[in-house]
């Protein structure tokens, strides 16, 4: 069986566009929480205490968005008063960016 020399061939890439969606939406978030940071509206300092289980619905100090009952909520204590909750995919980018802010 022969080529048609007039067929149109389309070419799928085999990279996920939704990879590149999520990494820029987690390069958004990390850059969203570097400037709170920077801002003074998240703190730059360890939990006192720290506590993981479901999310309760309330609001991610860290990206204004609901914590749902499937998603783990992450409770820090600081040490200087209060309390603060995030998405613990938050959490780990608030915790890893704070030390690195001036």
């Amino acid at each position: 069986m022969g080529v048609d020399p007039g067929a149109q061939v389309q070419l799928r890439s085999t990279s996920s566009t939704g990879d590149h969606a999520m990494s820029q939406r987690e390069d958004d978030l990390r850059s969203g929480i570097r400037a709170k940071i920077l801002a003074g509206d998240l703190p730059k300092q360890d939990c006192r205490m720290t506590w993981y289980g479901g999310g309760t619905g309330g609001i991610c100090v860290a990206c204004d968005q609901p914590i749902a009952a499937g998603d783990t909520e992450v409770e820090c204590d600081l040490p200087t008063g209060g309390t603060i909750r995030l998405h613990q995919r938050c959490y780990d980018i608030w915790a890893a960016e704070w030390p690195t802010c001036e």
